[in-house]
């Protein structure tokens, strides 16, 4: 199979309006599998059931846990034998409260049980081979009932309608995906994908020396939303504010999510923008999220699945519970995802604390565990996205970038028992195509990477004190 990274050295070199014919056919594809006639359906449901009650809400997840449960002891192997093991009939897990009666399910468990994790009723054409973004390292493949991605963006889109935003609303996506290949040293730096609605920016161009045109075509257009990952948009807006640029038609919102996004990025993003940052926090698993409210307060999106904080530490604070995220979710029974670990820390906020929102669904405060470096090139770019290539190669473990000189970075890898000489040739060549040819990569070999305190990995890690706020 061609991975993403060989799909993207092809487009790479095609000119500029096959690169938009390409990004067009491309955003048709997601459109048909996103925004379908399921999608407007499930957004009318999911607004009507913003505003229920706890009781209205825990109802609703225990018919829909009962559902799953049962469906997964009778068509998944994996789940039927395990609970059987445990001696347990679907009629003993009826609630959430009733979850920790069943094992954690781990990423390296769907690597090893990939196949006995789908539902024996699952039809062919209605499974969706998906996988992880790789930013712990490597990706996992795996696969979703055809109805959890227009579920899954309904979801999204609701998010945006807290805010006033149409959920057709014309958007900027500010990507780390070289869409806009990093060679390329003139304008357009930016690519249209009409059919998703949207103009895309990528990172390797957000420079001093080409900000000023990538603000020019913002102004151009009335964009009113911005989206991406939080630690681009940070880097767009610090990029203009040392230009001494500002936004002549600033979007009405900004929508982050795919890591965490910290306090001082909100700050220097609503500085430059005069716009307001809201966050979720997501799966590409389709087993859980959590969006933001108008207060800003991360609520549990309960239709979605059940988010589990199973405590670790203490927080000082009675009812508030601090630990690694577990979740259950409801969108795809086809590969179901029952008491997965997801690799982050959270706070979950006291069930008796209401937000003014006046929302009951339940509140995570802090995700502690989702932290994003960044290394900087020779030419001033700010990079923090590796798995474009790092995780297209199957011989990864596991991998950490790691800088500590302005001309290197340090390649942490672990490898698996095919890994060899071609391997590391390979990614050194992609080093040099695809973050910097003045980059000097160093490889260490290990058999584990150390986690930091909340035992999340950190995929990118930084020792520049430059690269630091």
């Amino acid at each position: 199979m061609i991975g993403e990274f060989d799909l993207l050295w092809g487009y790479q070199h095609l000119p500029i309006p096959l690169q938009d014919l390409a990004l067009w056919f491309d955003g048709k594809r997601k459109v048909n599998r996103r925004f379908n006639l399921r999608f407007e359906r499930f957004i009318e449901n999911l607004l009507a059931s913003d505003h229920w009650s706890a009781s209205e809400i825990e109802a609703y997840q225990a018919e829909k846990l009962q559902t799953l449960i049962s469906r997964a002891y009778d068509t998944v192997p994996y789940y039927r034998e395990i609970m059987k093991g445990l001696k347990l009939e679907p009629s003993d897990i009826r609630s959430r409260e009733d979850l920790p009666k069943l094992p954690i399910l781990t990423k390296e468990d769907v690597r090893k049980h990939t196949r006995r994790l789908i539902s024996s009723d699952a039809k062919r054409w209605n499974l969706v081979r998906h996988h992880t973004s790789g930013s712990t390292g490597s990706r996992l493949v795996f696969f979703l009932g055809r109805d959890a991605i227009p579920f899954q963006n309904a979801v999204w889109r609701r998010h945006w309608m807290r805010f006033g935003i149409d959920p057709d609303a014309w958007h900027v996506n500010f990507m780390a995906t070289p869409v806009v290949p990093p060679a390329q040293q003139k304008p357009p730096y930016w690519r249209w994908q009409r059919p998703l609605r949207q103009a895309v920016v990528n990172i390797q161009h957000l420079t001093s020396e080409k900000i000023h045109d990538i603000i020019g075509f913002l102004d151009d257009h009335e964009f009113g939303v911005y989206t991406g990952r939080a630690s681009v948009v940070h880097v767009f807006a610090m990029t203009g504010e040392e230009a001494g640029l500002r936004l002549a038609r600033p979007p009405r919102a900004i929508f982050v999510g795919s890591e965490g996004l910290f306090s001082h990025q909100r700050r220097d993003i609503e500085r430059f923008t005069g716009s307001v940052v809201s966050t979720q926090y997501g799966f590409n698993e389709c087993c859980g999220n959590a969006s933001h409210c108008p207060e800003l307060v991360l609520h549990e999106d309960f239709e979605f699945g059940i988010i589990e904080v199973i405590e670790t530490s203490a927080t000082g604070e009675e009812g508030r519970v601090q630990g690694e995220v577990v979740c259950t979710g409801f969108s795809s029974p086809e590969f179901p995802f029952i008491r997965y670990k997801v690799g982050d820390v959270a706070v979950l906020e006291n069930p008796k604390r209401k937000c003014a929102c006046g929302r009951e669904s339940r509140v995570l405060t802090n995700i502690l565990g989702r932290s994003t470096d960044y290394i900087i090139t020779p030419e001033g770019r700010r990079i923090f996205q590796f798995d474009t290539f790092l995780g297209e190669v199957p011989a990864i473990k596991e991998f950490q970038v790691v800088q500590e000189r302005p001309d290197e970075i340090v390649l942490r890898v672990v490898r698996r028992p095919e890994y060899g000489a071609r391997e590391e040739m390979k990614i050194r060549k992609a080093v040099q195509r695809w973050v910097s040819p003045s980059l000097t990569a160093r490889f260490e070999y290990l058999s584990e990477i150390e986690r930091n305190e909340n035992e999340k990995f950190t995929p990118v890690k930084s020792l520049l004190s430059t690269s630091k706020d």
